[in-house]
């Protein structure tokens, strides 16, 4: 063996490391990228959901006592309703926006409702469109069919339903309540 041998097997190992570093900064480089980009387009969807899940007309629906339990898993269940819109409705039957502000969930001019995504309206058109609304006595508030609270004609809550295919912001789970969609 001469004295140079070990020398060379040092250069060598040096170059190797340094190689193995380069590739393993590379490495961590791209793992940061791809991180920063998974927060950088995620935040926008997850802060609408956030939003949406604290909204007044989202909350009211999950919150009752009867709505998710009885209207949602039978929408579920029953009509196969999954996209939803959770929204305001006026009396006319106008959607008047997200139902993510403070007034009351059954402000006549402003009231909450959601809306089952479908094509067409099925062979129980008052599960469709469910607003939160007073009872038949006027007394209590809670949640009906649009078309039982104000007398909406079918073709409207069809055409309800419809718009509600291309504008949904919820998912109807299988437990009945709303999920962010």
């Amino acid at each position: 063996m001469s004295g140079d041998e070990p020398e060379l097997e040092s250069g060598s190992n040096d170059a190797s490391q340094r190689a193995r570093l380069v590739i393993a900064l590379g490495a961590a480089l791209l793992l940061a990228a791809i991180v920063i980009v998974v927060v950088a387009t995620g935040g926008s969807e997850d802060d609408e959901a956030s939003e949406l899940r604290a909204g007044t007309c989202f909350t009211t629906w999950n919150d009752d006592l009867v709505a998710p339990r009885q209207d949602g898993i039978h929408a579920y269940t029953a009509h196969g309703y999954r996209q939803t819109l959770v929204t305001r409705i006026d009396r006319a039957g106008e959607i008047i926006g997200l139902g993510d502000d403070t007034t009351p969930p059954d402000d006549p001019e402003a009231r909450c409702a959601v809306i089952f995504a479908s094509p067409q309206v099925d062979q129980e058109p008052d599960f469709g469109v469910r607003v939160f609304d007073q009872d038949v006595r006027g007394e209590e508030s809670g949640w009906t069919g649009l078309s039982i609270a104000d007398k909406t004609p079918l073709e409207e809550i069809e055409a309800l339903q419809a718009e509600a295919v291309s504008e949904s912001n919820a998912l109807l789970l299988s437990n009945g309540t709303l999920g962010p969609g």
